[in-house]
């Protein structure tokens, strides 16, 4: 449930109008734009559909921009339900109005910001794994040459259960430069509080409310092929995290890139105490693997107690060979270890019209004083067959020792053939020994066929294994399927 405030209305409303004065005057001077997309699934297995319906247009006219994002989201039984929201809604997810000048802007309703690297604050949607932390107030930037100025107040709703949602008020401003050609300094500072409802029990105060305020320094060097970045942030006040205590807490990330010619390293260190909240997304200082297997044993850091480090390097060998391998290390503030994870990829062009990408990992993550172990490997190879027709064939392999003593392997094939820009065949053939699965062996066959330049439809049937989904830090857990699956895109 999102929450308007009147401030925020008033603003959207003012601006709208404006644009509609605008227009008018304008006389038909008026650029529309959107994407439509939808998903009708029909599961087999629980005899239910769902519907998954999303619009999104701007319309801009001068340096006026008004928009939306509406989101339907039916399902015909209750019981099924992929996308795993609370209940089933029809909702206009983002609206907003925005004038945008030559050096400023303000826009009021929904809007998406990042200070920094997201260690003071994040707002962003990842629309396949189910996250939106858009925030609804007032957004205005400010750039008087080499310097940015950048202030917003929002609110956002956090669901905690069916029963209970956290409602958070951000505050904060954040200024910016480049001060000469090899450096940019930044610093920014939060203030958030935050509210508890719970519908079926009336809690005191001192547990629902809290307030805290989040500093932060940023520092980027560029000197010649020595490529250097730090920031550092702390927090102060009560925490809705780790307890409503007065705690302070901190986070440090350092990061650098050389280019030596012959090779380019890259390394990253991350220190977070105290430091999670709803609207931040800190970098990671974990490796994002394409393949399914290895993202699914993607590591999820703990903004609260940990620290750790990337190291990573790439060696171009010739003009048809590359090789990539690094490593990474978590640990708890006490020294107990909490992940590692050694990888390694290569890039080959074995002739003109065939290339493949080869990689492996092998990690582990504990608890308790125990682990569980991924080993995994892939193959990604392209054959182009004539100037239009392209085949992809993928295959990984995975191996995982878990934290229960459970032992399985998992199985993934798949291949894509492409026709022109136009139409795609594509399959995927996966297995796996894992007892807790509710089957062995899953296959799904797709057509994708675009209409025209602005439509694309694509045609699903078969099974699709669930698992964990991940990118930029942010994981979802997707269920299985079976059945039918139809999407549609068009643009305008």
């Amino acid at each position: 449930m999102r929450k308007t405030t009147p401030l925020t209305s008033a603003a959207f409303a003012a601006v709208v109008w404006t644009l509609c004065g605008a227009q008018a005057a304008l006389a038909g001077d008026v650029a529309v734009r959107g994407v439509v997309t939808g998903e009708y699934l029909y599961n087999t297995d629980e005899d239910g559909s769902v519907f998954d319906g999303r619009v999104e247009f701007d319309l801009e006219t001068g340096p006026f921009l008004i928009g939306a994002v509406y989101r339907a989201y039916q399902l015909s039984d209750p019981d099924y339900n992929p996308a795993l929201k609370e209940i089933p809604a029809s909702e206009v997810k983002h609206r907003y109005a925005e004038f945008h000048g030559e050096s400023f802007s303000a826009r009021a309703g929904n809007f998406f910001s990042t200070f920094g690297r997201g260690i003071a604050l994040r707002s962003y949607e990842e629309v396949d794994l189910e996250h939106d932390t858009a925030l609804d107030g007032l957004l205005v930037r400010y750039e008087p040459g080499a310097v940015r100025v950048t202030a917003l107040s929002g609110v956002v709703t956090e669901s905690l259960s069916e029963w209970r949602a956290r409602s958070h008020t951000v505050r904060g401003i954040e200024v910016g430069g480049t001060p000469c050609d090899w450096a940019t300094l930044g610093g920014s500072a939060v203030e958030r509080s935050w509210l508890d409802e719970d519908e079926d029990i009336t809690l005191p105060d001192s547990l629902t409310r809290g307030e805290d305020v989040v500093l932060d320094g940023s520092l980027e060097l560029r000197l010649g092929p020595l490529a250097l970045a730090g920031e550092y942030a702390r927090r102060d006040g009560e925490n809705p995290v780790t307890g409503r205590d007065a705690a302070a807490g901190r986070a440090a990330y350092i990061s650098g890139t050389v280019d030596l010619g012959w090779a380019t390293l890259f390394g990253e260190f991350k220190d977070y105490d105290a430091f999670g909240h709803y609207l931040v997304n800190p970098p990671t200082c974990v490796r994002e693997h394409p393949w399914t297997l290895m993202n699914r044993a993607t590591y999820e850091i703990s903004l609260d107690d940990e620290r750790g480090f990337l190291a990573e390097g790439t060696v171009p060998l010739g003009e048809n060979l590359s090789l990539t391998g690094g490593a990474s290390e978590a640990r708890r503030h006490d020294g107990e270890l909490s992940h590692w994870e050694i990888y390694g990829e290569a890039s080959h062009s074995f002739i003109e019209s065939l290339s493949g990408v080869f990689g492996g990992a092998w990690s582990r993550e504990y608890l308790l004083g125990k682990f569980t172990e991924h080993v995994t490997g892939a193959v990604d190879l392209d054959l182009d067959l004539a100037a239009e027709y392209t085949v992809e064939i993928g295959v990984e392999a995975g191996w995982t020792d878990d934290v229960t003593g459970l032992s399985y392997s998992d199985y993934l094939a798949s291949a894509t053939w492409y026709s022109g820009s136009d139409l795609t065949v594509s399959a995927v053939f996966e297995a796996s020994t894992a007892e807790f699965e509710t089957r062995d062996v899953w296959f799904i066959g797709e057509v994708k066929k675009r209409i025209s330049d602005e439509i694309e439809i694509a045609l699903a049937a078969g099974s699709e294994r669930g698992g964990k989904k991940c990118a930029g830090g942010v994981c979802y857990f997707e269920p299985e399927f079976e059945g039918v699956r139809l999407r549609l895109s068009s643009y305008f």
